[in-house]
């Protein structure tokens, strides 16, 4: 059938992979319950009481599968489901309320609900935004039970699905990653959500925050998922779709192709070594590092312990996890930051005066040294850890010189308290900091000095250079990746890097892409730190490219005067010196986020 007109969606990719195929669409029963008036109160509480019983149990199930399956990270979202199905105040309000009004539970309960739902939507604070996507997926479990109804399901399947809803519930996240050539598409949610989080770590292609888009769309319509770009296409032309199986197809042999490269080391045609690490927000994707090949975890990012908790982790909860990660990666280095979150994102901290911009305000190291009491329990938690790995522990965003120093005594005081404590640790722990300030670049050579390795996070680096909010579309002509002053700021860091014989790596976007790949090993980058998913797309850039060229190539882009120059230079110099590298060049390029 020939395709109507096409229409293209931009959200959040939230999980890679390309899905060509039909709509399935989640129809939500609980959005419009009928107020019913009822003449036993005493029996629907009785009957709610069990639709009650029965969601708890259910979910404590689920917890237990996921606990086994991904861990307790994801085990605790269902957990804390559980918990509020079991709200004992709640539940009471909810009869009382039957009793007084004599209207079905169904309604009072989904009436309750979206009180709450309605006051935690004005919330910025992403903690809360969940609670409220967990009382909707309650709400919906209790509501569909009451009424003896069942919500749309993932059963019978067939062929390439995207299903889509306002929101997908992560019950149904699990379900589709048991089938194959499933992805799905949300209203809301963003890059670090329930969602985004678990169909990474699952594979399952994703893209949230289309807007209303994702409710509308019946079952049937013909659309493309683009996991990578993070964008929906309703009914896609007959060019479109050519276009995207064309990129499945060489999706899928450069996969058979990479899985050889696993085993083999990243090295140059003319044997130079680059460090390739795989980035990590939860403790369950560890297994997919091993495999992907990588030579260990340049990053792992804390502030994702606080994913289903709004209370503070503690000494014990970091310590098993932190341990549990080094265990399983053996001799494998793996460098752990610590939190890197906003003052109103840490628990039991008072927020200070209202920021106009979180992003120069009150957070990551900053509110740790101003906390040294929560700051210590982190870095304790790591010393403790450290006899079981390879552990480096990374500071983000040092502006100065003293706040490095002031993190160096911090650190001191740790050491000695566990000794008196008779605790074990590691006592050579490598520290390192990211340069993502441009403050911290500049004074780099004094700061090389203080530390064993350097982690360049480019994401904030072109932020806070280019002067631009990368998550604003109006200004993402101005997110430059290659800017001459981005490229010099690089440079001065390795440099400086060179005269104290420290490591320097790059752990943002900028890693993952071709040209980026190739800018950077040329300018005297050691390791490059990606999502695992890139791990063996980078490998195999680096064993068809040598070191010589690639450094000819960056000393005359660093002469260049603007980001069309470079671009332009290397996509060139690329394709004429790498030849056998451009078809998983422009794979690569075009999948890229950064």
């Amino acid at each position: 059938m020939a395709s109507r007109n096409e229409k293209i969606y931009y959200g959040i990719p939230a999980s890679p992979g390309v899905i060509i195929g039909a709509v399935k669409s989640l129809s939500f029963e609980t959005r419009t319950i009928s107020k019913e008036i009822i003449t036993a109160p005493e029996e629907e509480i009785r009957t709610f009481r069990e639709a009650i019983d029965n969601v708890k149990r259910n979910l404590e199930k689920t917890a237990d599968k996921i606990f086994q399956r991904l861990g307790p990270e994801f085990a605790r979202i269902f957990e804390a489901q559980a918990m509020i199905a079991d709200d004992q105040v709640w539940n009471s309000n909810v009869e009382k309320r039957i009793k007084e009004e004599k209207i079905c539970a169904e309604y009072i309960y989904f009436d309750e609900a979206n009180r709450v739902i309605k006051q935690l939507g004005n919330s910025s604070d992403a903690y809360l935004r969940e609670r409220m996507q967990d009382i909707e997926s309650v709400t919906s479990k209790l509501v569909s039970r009451m009424k003896g109804e069942k919500r749309s399901t993932l059963k019978g399947l067939k062929g390439a699905t995207v299903v889509t809803a306002r929101y997908i519930y992560p019950g149904d996240i699990l379900a589709l990653s048991i089938k194959r050539n499933l992805g799905f598409a949300t209203g809301i949610g963003g890059a670090t959500s329930h969602a985004a989080l678990m169909a990474k770590s699952l594979s399952v292609p994703a893209v949230l925050g289309l807007g209303d888009i994702s409710e509308k769309l019946p079952t049937g319509t013909r659309v493309i998922l683009d996991g990578y770009k993070g964008i929906l296409i309703i009914n896609p032309s007959p060019a479109t779709r050519k276009r995207y199986r064309e990129i499945k197809q060489s999706e899928g042999q450069l996969k058979r192709q990479l899985g050889q490269l696993k085993s083999k080391p990243a090295v140059t045609k003319d044997k130079k070594g680059i460090g390739i690490l795989a980035n990590i927000e939860l403790p369950a994707e560890v297994p997919k590092v091993i495999l992907s090949g990588a030579s260990g975890i340049g990053l792992y990012r804390t502030e994702y312990l606080f994913l289903t908790k709004p209370e503070f982790p503690s000494f014990e909860e970091q310590y098993r996890t932190y341990s549990s990660i080094l265990r399983k990666m053996g001799d494998r280095p793996v460098v752990i930051r610590t939190f890197d979150l906003g003052g109103d994102k840490f628990p039991g901290v008072a927020r200070r005066k209202f920021e106009l911009n979180p992003f120069l305000g009150w957070r990551a190291i900053r509110v740790c040294l101003d906390q040294p009491d929560i700051f210590k329990i982190q870095l304790k938690a790591l010393l403790k850890a450290s006899r079981y790995g390879n552990l480096s522990v990374m500071i983000p965003m040092i502006s100065n010189y003293e706040e490095l120093t002031q993190t160096q005594r911090l650190l001191d005081e740790c050491k000695m308290e566990l000794r008196r404590e008779r605790v074990r640790f590691k006592e050579d722990i490598p520290l390192g900091i990211m340069l993502e300030v441009p403050s911290a670049v500049l004074i780099a050579e004094f700061l090389a000095r203080k530390v064993d390795f350097f982690s360049i996070g480019t994401n904030d680096l072109i932020q806070y250079t280019m002067a631009v909010d990368r998550g604003n579309e109006l200004l993402s002509d101005l997110y430059q990746s290659f800017h001459p002053s981005i490229l010099s700021l690089i440079k001065r860091s390795i440099q400086a890097a060179r005269t104290q014989n420290i490591k320097v790596s790059v752990c943002g976007e900028m890693a993952a892409d071709p040209l980026g790949a190739v800018l950077l090993i040329g300018l005297g980058v050691d390791e490059l730190s990606v999502s695992f998913q890139y791990v063996g797309l980078l490998k195999k850039v680096i064993r068809s490219i040598d070191f010589d060229s690639a450094r000819n190539i960056a000393r005359k882009a660093l002469r260049m005067k603007s980001e069309q120059e470079i671009v332009s230079y290397l996509e060139k110099e690329t394709k004429k010196r790498f030849p056998d590298l451009e078809n998983i060049m422009a794979f690569m390029k075009r999948n890229s986020n950064g």
